[in-house]
């Protein structure tokens, strides 16, 4: 996936920086975060992205901002970008953070890990008849 880089330019101010006052949106500036990996080397304006929103919620972690969930969503994020994650890891992940949501939807979260154990034993059957296959042609 590739963002159009000129896309960030409406959220700078006249003076060519981003607005201070995107630093609010704890939620846009984490998705401002992860956005700003999927641009090509050289994009000056992805990398004054990323220093900004790094920057930012970095702070919001030094200074203990935002409530526990979205503090744990931030610190996981500033690990690893999204992109760069296994993508089975990360849907854990998130089950398992949104279970300790309060307000989390019971049967939503049902359904994601009926989904995940579904997906889990699909791949280990997978993995178990290649193995086979590999052990008859050898």
């Amino acid at each position: 996936m590739y963002n159009h880089a000129d896309t960030f330019e409406r959220f700078k101010n006249y003076k060519g920086n981003f607005e201070a006052n995107l630093s609010r949106d704890l939620k846009g500036v984490l998705s401002l975060y992860e956005a700003s990996f999927l641009g090509y080397e050289g994009e000056e304006i992805l990398e004054e992205a990323q220093t900004f929103s790094s920057l930012h919620l970095r702070g919001v972690i030094d200074e203990g901002r935002g409530s526990g969930m979205v503090m744990e969503e931030v610190s996981h994020a500033l690990e690893l970008p999204l992109h760069h994650r296994i993508q089975r890891f990360e849907a854990r992940w998130y089950i398992e953070s949104f279970a300790k949501r309060k307000d989390a939807n019971q049967v939503l979260l049902q359904a994601a890990k009926l989904d995940f154990n579904i997906v889990q034993s699909t791949l280990q059957d997978d993995l178990q008849e290649m193995s086979r296959l590999v052990f008859l042609v050898l």
